[in-house]
């Protein structure tokens, strides 16, 4: 590859810089988990360090029974990369970083050297696969350069699931533009502000998120969150909460370059072991500054973890906050100064449709879904505007959002918690 030496004993060497760690207490080379054995075991035999069955056609043929494909050995050579502090930007540049161009030769060393390797033996004793192994490696350093992009995992995408420590892309159906959320401005501003304050690295306090169902909770964390391009999403597992997580952390400190918001979404507090949330949050361990965990859940957290982050809680869904939603729609619709008329008779054809069981709940969710279809239907706009500018004008029915809300906290949280709020409201007389 470009006139390096690509004798076995080379590759060798460049494979055992690449991948292998010395053993403090024996001095011997120890081969990481994930790196390529069998290639190491196919140079070293090349280079007849070792002797008996271990011959190279045997390696070779064991690597094409594997499965070894370029891709793979691009993901390994990515690994190595970024274990040792080499981070893309550092090689994709016109001019490499002293230390990227050192490693780069190394790789273009290890490629050249695999890349002869079936040479050395006869063509009838290689598998049809064996044959094929090295034909598709990289041809120059642009060609690496490349192939090791597309070795990186977070390029893949901006939202990734996060399961049995593998991490495979996703795209949200919920993501839209974060000028398209409608009222509840404070709550906007604490979204806007706080990813906006993670994005620019001046803090990764973690948010704790708590609303009824239905408010947009997920939808506007997955949205402000990628709305900063420097962000990426990770969605563990429920169960990751309770574990450790150590495996993930390490890997995600290793990417400075990048942002990571860890996601656990739709969190049942009370059936949940906070202990590792604790150690891990503000304990003895602590995430890197470019990780910041948002945590959300219809239900209260407990106190102790209030303290480990930002509470956000959302304000209860009820005829003032709809119409404060059907006016934002409207100025994003084009109205400048929606008449009050016009936003009172379509919250309360809202709940009028809600009330014809078209929607079986009232929040913020099926509003968004009313108020899509309202802007669709050319018809209904038109009657409502019509109806807006008579002498009767409809209201919102504040008792049904009233009744509505008591029910589903009921439901949600049981008749204790329901007598509280009564009792404290009493207080508050």
């Amino acid at each position: 590859m470009n006139g390096k030496d690509t004798t076995p004993a080379r590759g060798v060497a460049a494979f055992e810089h690449l991948f292998c760690r010395p053993d403090p207490a024996s001095g011997e080379l120890v081969i990481p988990e994930r790196a390529p054995g069998l290639l190491y075991g196919a140079l070293r035999a090349a280079a007849g360090r070792l002797s008996g069955s271990a011959t190279l056609v045997h390696y070779l043929n064991a690597l094409a029974d594997d499965g070894f494909d370029t891709e793979a050995l691009m993901a390994e050579l990515f690994t190595a990369l970024i274990r040792r502090g080499v981070l893309p930007g550092e090689w994709t540049s016109d001019t490499p970083t002293p230390r990227a161009e050192f490693l780069l030769e190394r790789i273009e060393t290890l490629l050249g050297a695999l890349g002869a390797l079936t040479a050395r033996v006869a063509y009838s004793e290689l598998s049809p696969a064996a044959r094929e192994l090295f034909a598709h490696l990289p041809a120059d350093r642009k060609e690496l350069v490349a192939a090791l992009e597309r070795a990186d995992d977070f390029n893949r995408g901006r939202c990734f699931i996060y399961r049995s420590g593998m991490l495979t892309p996703v795209e949200p159906e919920s993501v839209k533009p974060v000028e398209k959320f409608f009222g509840y401005a404070g709550v906007r501003a604490i979204y806007r502000d706080h990813f906006h304050d993670f994005s620019t690295g001046v803090c990764n306090v973690p948010l704790l998120i708590h609303s009824l169902p239905g408010y947009g909770k997920t939808s506007m964390v997955l949205s402000y969150a990628l709305a900063a391009p420097n962000v990426t999403v990770i969605l563990p597992e429920p169960a990751a909460l309770e574990g450790t997580w150590e495996g993930l952390i390490s890997r995600l400190l290793r990417r400075p370059d990048r942002r990571f918001v860890l996601f656990f979404d739709d969190i049942e507090t009370n059936k949940v072991d906070w202990y590792r949330f604790r150690t891990n949050v503000g304990g003895a361990f602590s995430p890197p500054d470019n990780v910041m965990v948002v945590l959300s859940s219809n239900y209260e957290f407990p106190v102790s973890i209030l303290s480990r982050g930002r509470r956000l809680s959302y304000p209860v869904f009820d005829e003032v906050r709809c119409t404060e939603m059907v006016e934002d729609f409207l100025r994003d619709f084009g109205l400048k100064r929606p008449p009050k008329n016009l936003v009172s008779l379509i919250s309360a054809d809202y709940t009028e449709e809600f009330g014809q069981k078209k929607f079986t709940e009232l929040s913020p969710r099926t509003l968004m879904r009313y108020l899509s279809i309202y802007g669709m239907d050319r018809q209904k706009r038109r009657i409502i505007a019509e109806m807006s500018l008579g002498e009767v004008i409809t209201r919102p029915d504040g008792e049904l959002f009233y009744e509505f809300n008591i029910e589903l906290m009921r439901s949600l949280y049981g008749e204790e918690y329901i007598q509280k709020l009564l009792k404290d409201k009493l207080k508050n007389l």
